[in-house]
Parts: structure tokens; sequence; C-alpha cells
């Protein structure tokens, strides 16, 4: 008997290849899940149970990006080489008004009220311009004091290790995100490959219908589209001419998009100014941050007690407390949104463009790294699961529609 003369007696064998395309999409499927949910561990440790790949590995994917952006993109050197004198003055004048205006609620309103009231009101602009221009000047030695010191002062890959901590969907939605379409491309390859797959495995039905064959055929299904899938996202590297079809792979081919995407993300959900802001204002840093802003405003307090109003305004006994009290609040509206170190961690949002224009000129193997290591180390527990996904199926199919 012939080959359609064997479907014709047996029509449920054309099922097959369908069958097997849904099998390949449904595996893929499920793998591309099984990445990033659930976000925590669910089941009994350590013998049953699942956690997202990306989640459960989160830190390590986490400092990789990390380590991609300080060798590869940017450095700390680089990223706050701006911040000196007036080039970033303009940025600084709600911060300078708001100190400005603390200088003169502790040393006039509050200890001289009836003086600072009776000073007028030309008088009192004359001395909030002088303030102004002094408080000025102090915050942008502040800042060139930051930059001098940033290495010590912020550790980016602890920024990056906290907002991870802090979120723990945060690397998940970098991956999803920057690769959205190498994971589209997952889910609707596994349907044609599958179907593909299941042409052959419909002829080796007709020719040899063994128990076996079905069973057998789900579980190279399965395999097969997850791992063709993944190898068609990173390979090849470069452009390569196969007769009339350019052969690329996806996510190589997609350089410009995947580098808009990363740096977006990274400069908006990763190094923004909130999250450098809350790693910086504890531990070693903090008090690295506090001891430049206390020589500083120290230095501007001298300066102004030693004029001989401010002398009379404030006595000998009462500047200490003073001193305390105007560095306590200063210190206070740093970190606030809008304060000096806010302002100045704030600078991480425009280093979007950057790490754009240069993720955009990686060779391939070191722009690989982006997207790759988020598969590399588990993603052979991605392909045998959709192996055993497609002998279920397999022997599914056997029973309920071949028995």
């Amino acid at each position: 008997m012939g080959f359609f003369e064997r479907i014709a007696a047996d029509w449920l064998v054309l099922t097959i290849p369908l069958v097997s395309a849904f099998i390949g999409w449904f595996t893929n499927l499920v793998a591309i899940k099984m990445m990033f949910y659930p976000t925590e561990f669910r089941g009994i440790r350590p013998f049953l149970g699942w956690q997202g790949i990306v989640p459960a590995n989160s830190r390590r994917l986490a400092k990789m990006s990390t380590r991609l952006i300080l060798t590869k993109l940017l450095s700390l050197e680089e990223l706050f080489a701006p911040f000196r004198g007036e080039a970033f003055a303009k940025n600084l004048s709600p911060v300078v008004e708001e100190i400005t205006q603390q200088v003169i609620d502790e040393v006039a309103t509050k200890r001289a009220p009836m003086m600072w009231e009776n000073a007028g009101e030309y008088m009192q602009d004359q001395i909030r311009e002088k303030i102004r221009e002094e408080v000025r000047a102090v915050a942008i030695q502040i800042v060139d004091d930051f930059s001098e010191n940033i290495t010590e002062i912020l550790d980016l890959e602890k920024v990056v290790m906290d907002a991870v901590e802090a979120d723990k969907r945060l690397m998940s939605l970098m991956f999803l995100q920057v690769g959205v379409a190498e994971f589209k491309f997952i889910e609707i390859s596994g349907a044609y490959f599958g179907f593909i797959f299941g042409l052959f495995q419909m002829s080796l039905w007709v020719y040899h219908p063994a128990d076996w064959v079905l069973p057998f055929a789900g579980f190279l299904v399965g395999y097969a589209t997850n791992w063709v899938a993944l190898k068609m996202i990173f390979n090849p590297r470069e452009p390569k001419k196969v007769g009339p079809i350019t052969l690329h792979g996806l996510f190589h081919k997609r350089q410009r998009e995947v580098s808009a995407e990363f740096s977006k993300l990274t400069a908006g959900k990763v190094l923004n100014a909130d999250n450098i802001t809350k790693t910086v204002t504890v531990g070693p840093s903090a008090e690295k941050i506090q001891a430049i802003v206390e020589v500083r405003i120290n230095a501007l307090i001298d300066k102004y007690l030693a004029h001989p109003m401010a002398a009379m305004l404030v006595p000998e006994a009462d500047r200490p407390a003073l001193r305390a009290e105007l560095i306590d609040r200063i210190q206070t509206e740093l970190p606030k949104e809008g304060g000096l170190l806010h302002t100045f961690a704030g600078k991480a949002v425009d280093i979007k463009d950057e790490i754009q224009t240069r993720m955009e000129k990686l060779p391939p193997d070191e722009f690989e790294g982006v997207l790759r290591p988020a598969f590399q180390q588990d993603e052979w527990k991605l392909i045998l699961a959709g192996a055993a996904l497609g002998t279920v199926a397999g022997v599914m199919q056997l029973l309920f529609v071949f028995s």
C-alpha cells in the first residue's frame, strides 16, 4: 500500500503535524514562562518545586549587567565627569534657594526676628542675594567634592543589587522587555518547527505505527523546537549569506532596538536618582557624604559668623547650637527629591543616550552578553522541560487518538 493510500485508510494521521505544531508552540511557551515565573520558589525544597530561572539567578544576572556597563559602556569617572563647577550650576538653583532659606531661617528669622523684620524689604533682598551667592559657591564645591570622591561614594554594583533585592521582578522585567521580540520568536517558531517535524513524524508513523513512535517523536519535537529557537536567536552572530537567504541571529539583528530599550530601562528602572540616593545614604558612603557636607557648611558658617552683623545676631554661646541645627537641616534635605544629593544622583537619568550609543557599537560577542546570560546557565532545563512535555503529549496522542 502506497503512502497516500495509507493516509486515506486512516485520515487521523493528518492530525499528527497539527498536534506536533501545537506541541512545539506549547512547549516553547511553557519554557518562556518557566524562565520568569514564579518569582518566588514554590514547592518543597530541595526535592520538588520551581522558581523562574531569572528570579532564581537575579543577583548573578544583576552583577553581570553591572559588569557589562562598567567595563564596556561607562566608568564612574566618565559618568560624573561633567559635574564640575559652573557646568552643573544651572541644575542647582532649587537647591541653592532651599539652603539659602534655611540659613536665613536659622540666623535671622529664628534668632533675631525683630531685627530681620526692621531691616526692610530692600535690605532683606540684599542680604538674601549675598547669602544666595555664597550658598551657590558652596553647593558647587560640594558637587566637585562628590565628583572627585565618586569611587568612594558610589558603588554602582551595590545600587543594582539593592534595586534587585527591593523588587524581585526587576530583572525579569528587564529581560522580558529587552528580549520581547526574541521571546515572541521562541513561542511562534515552536509551531512552525513543530509542524515541519510533524511531517516527518507522520511519515514515520504511516510506515511504522509502533507504540513508541509518537512519544519518541513528541520528545524530539519538544527538545528540538526549543533548541533550534535558542540557536537562531544568537546564531550566526554576523550576517551569513546562504544562497539567496541571509542568516543572522535575531538578537544581533536587533542591536539598535535592543540598545535603546536596555539603556532606557537601565537609566529609568535601575540607575535612577531614587535608587542611587537610597544606596549612598547608608554605611560608609553616607559617612563620606556627611563629612564632605560638614566641611563645606562649616566653612560657610564660619565666614558668616566672622561678619560683625552676624556676630551681633548670634552670641558666642548660641553658635554651636546654630551650627548643629543648620548642618542637620541641610543633611536632612540632601537625599530628598530636589535636594543636593538627589539632584547630583539625577545625573544617572542622563546616561541613557551614552549607554545606547556605546552599546550600538559593541562587537557581537560582547553585545550578546546583554541577553545571553539569562539563557546560558540553565537553558538545558528549558530544553529538557520541552522534551518532557513533548513526550507527555505524544503519549496522550497515542492513547486518545490512535489507540
